[in-house]
């Protein structure tokens, strides 16, 4: 596992709401955690699998999306993409009080991690 990653994810979660968190590197290989039994790590890298293939094909209607989340009755997820490919999702509890701004630093510093 790359280390800068696991530093990132020791150092951060888990976090209050956050049920699940997947990334997938540029090598196409997978960091999962989950934190409650609404998800196991088959089940966010199959869904992070999916969602980076949605967003890749916004691509090619010339839209670049760098951020994108969708919102379930139970859940949300949070996708933040990287230009080198890697990609990080959080599964998060769907219900009032949940810390959106803390999520919305930790994709912004994916985004800027040096080196996975």
């Amino acid at each position: 596992m790359n280390e800068a990653l696991q530093a990132f994810l020791d150092r951060n979660l888990p976090l209050p709401g956050v049920a699940a968190c997947s990334a997938r590197l540029a090598d196409r290989s997978f960091v999962s955690r989950c934190y409650s039994d609404w998800f196991t790590a088959a089940q966010v890298e199959q869904a992070l699998s999916r969602l980076a293939l949605a967003a890749d094909s916004v691509g090619y209607h010339g839209i670049q999306p760098a951020r994108l989340c969708w919102v379930f009755e139970h859940s949300r997820i949070h996708l933040a993409l990287r230009r080198d490919g890697a990609c990080l999702a959080f599964f998060v509890e769907n219900r009032p009080g949940i810390a959106s701004a803390r999520l919305e630093n930790l994709l912004e510093e994916f985004t800027g991690l040096s080196a996975l």
